[in-house]
């Protein structure tokens, strides 16, 4: 890959620039060509409509086309123009929309050729520009760990060894997975910066922290419609301001103020009433908040209207009663019929994990270490072989409920949800392969797994089972049902080509509390027992891991493709 420098050439031709923009958004090479002219005329950089109309034109494009081949450079090539633009402007503002859009495409797509290049022309604008030596080392280190054979981490370590250390931040106390002891520590977590990137039917708000918050939604839907988040235990930075206006025909500004001692308010005052999901990140930690609707003022977009959506709150499904009893303000996600049928999110969960070891195998393998590397191996292989995104419920040793799981699957708009577990019995000698979909048991042996599984009795699960059968009307059983059947034949033939003695134990039903609440096609795979000596070496391995992985996107393939063939009849 050739090596990013830190400069732009400079280009446009200014009448290519004045072409109506959504004559023009679809075709990434047209935009490439007209990004490779700007950034080569000095004259045509002067002008900042120039870099705003090409914005524009890219920001349309990664709307309508988020699946093209291209998403990636034209991802890069954003970010250039917003780099290029902050040259030109010398605007801090500017810049931090160049940083924010490199990050982003390192964190959609890591395994991207350009993921290295992005991180160190992110790491190399906040140094310069923004005078931010502890951003810009995060993004060095960052660059060097996870993208070491990258051709850019040589030129990281060389940066790395000119700048000092950040200073090391206090991490607040984490009692359960909650709750945060703040009180713990001497210093509350910080509101430091809010970030927006907005297209035409979506805005996305960014809330960076300086540690892991409570955040409670509210979602105001009257005449003036907003959405405001309290943010608990916190407070914002002394720079962060008041307001900052979008005004994009969605949302109108983001306003933060410390509302009280208690907490920190961050409210989105919105045109009208749209669609939005919450997300939490970690690495650093941020809240993201994805706004989604038809703008008041249509603008670029009016040729592909649609109605906006709103969050549903259905009366009688499983996650309603589950979230009417639960301890936690979750925002809920529940996907409408769409005419763009198809799989564009993913979330892997890895079963178990932190204070739950889950199964424990005769040599003392858990169950819970296994299946996080089978759940990041599945991920990379998700996002190579279908160009998917993917989401995973933990990417560390953490304890998380199970019903956490699913909410924040649904929270992040998932298509599909898919947990891994590895299997157990007393006697050690069964073997096998095995998939499950949430349903009422139609077995004593799958009511057993489910009790495990769930952590639970079997009396218990027959109290679950009394709970579901007025409900299961409302879940994708169906759904779920040909995936775990796709999951299961690929998982078989699969690793029937490798090793000895796979045994198909088919596809199984039962109330499963790390299913419930999904509104998404759903599957739980036991992918092996671990207290069966031969396979708890298997499941330890990292071929068999990947070949489980293998097997899992075929299936998902062949569940895709039935998809379309529906649609298209």
């Amino acid at each position: 890959m050739m090596k990013v420098k830190y400069y732009f050439p400079v280009i446009i031709l200014l009448t290519l620039l004045t072409v109506s923009v959504s004559a023009l958004a679809e075709n990434y090479d047209a935009l490439r060509y007209d990004y490779q002219q700007l950034v080569k005329s000095s004259q045509l950089q002067r002008q900042r409509v120039n870099w705003e109309r090409l914005i524009k034109r890219f920001d349309l494009y990664l709307t309508q086309y988020p699946h093209s081949k291209h998403v990636e450079k034209a991802l890069f090539l954003l970010a250039r123009t917003w780099d290029g633009l902050s040259k030109a402007s010398g605007s801090r503002s500017d810049a931090k929309q160049a940083v924010d859009h490199y990050v982003d495409l390192a964190e959609q797509f890591p395994q991207s050729r350009l993921a290295d290049d992005a991180l160190f022309l992110a790491a190399q604008s906040s140094e310069i520009i923004l005078k931010d030596k502890s951003a810009a080392y995060n993004y060095y280190q960052q660059l060097v760990t996870q993208m070491s054979a990258g051709d850019m981490a040589g030129e990281a370590k060389k940066k790395l060894a000119l700048l000092p250390p950040p200073a090391k931040k206090v991490i607040p106390v984490v009692t359960d997975q909650n709750q945060h002891n703040y009180h713990a520590v001497g210093d509350s977590p910080r509101l430091e910066k809010i970030r927006y990137w907005s297209g035409p039917e979506y805005t996305r708000v960014v809330l960076d922290l300086s540690a892991p918050v409570v955040a409670k939604p509210n979602y105001l839907k009257g005449e003036n419609p907003r959405l405001y988040f309290d943010l608990l235990y916190t407070k914002p930075a002394v720079d962060l301001p008041a307001s900052i206006s979008i005004g994009n025909g969605l949302v109108k500004q983001v306003r933060a103020s410390h509302f009280d001692t208690q907490r920190t308010r961050v409210v989105l005052d919105l045109n009208r009433v749209a669609e939005y999901n919450l997300a939490t990140l970690e690495n650093p930690h941020r809240l993201v908040i994805d706004i989604k609707g038809q703008p008041l003022t249509v603008g670029l977009s009016a040729q592909r209207p649609e109605m906006p959506k709103t969050p549903v709150a259905a009366d009688d499904s499983i996650a309603s009663i589950l979230n009417s009893a639960s301890d936690r303000q979750a925002v809920l996600h529940v996907p409408q019929n769409k005419h763009d049928e198809g799989i564009h999110l993913i979330v892997v969960d890895a079963g178990h994990g932190g204070k739950d070891p889950g199964a424990i195998g005769p040599h003392k393998i858990y169950e819970k270490d296994v299946v996080l590397k089978m759940a990041k191996a599945l991920a990379k292989a998700l996002r190579q072989e279908l160009g998917v995104k993917v989401l995973l419920t933990r990417s560390d040793d953490r304890f998380l409920k199970l019903r956490e799981r699913t909410e924040y699957a649904n929270q992040v708009g998932a298509d599909l949800f898919i947990s891994l577990h590895a299997n157990a019995t007393a006697n050690g000698k069964a073997y096998g392969v095995e998939t499950y979909f949430l349903n009422l048991s139609k077995n004593n042996q799958a009511a057993e797994v489910a009790a495990r599984e769930n952590g639970t009795t079997l009396q218990e699960v027959g109290h679950l089972e009394a709970i579901l059968f007025d409900l299961m009307a409302n879940a994708k059983i169906n759904e779920s049902s040909r995936l775990a059947a796709e999951v299961q034949q690929s998982l078989v033939a699969g690793l029937s080509s490798h090793y000895s003695r796979i045994k198909d134990h088919g596809v199984k039903q039962g109330p499963f509390h790390v299913l419930l609440g999904a509104t998404m096609p759903s599957v739980l795979i036991e992918a092996g027992f671990i207290s069966n000596s031969r396979e708890e070496k298997r499941l330890n391995s990292v071929n068999y891991q990947k070949r489980v992985a293998a097997a899992i996107v075929k299936g998902v393939k062949n569940y895709s493709a039935t998809i379309n063939q529906v649609v298209k009849r």
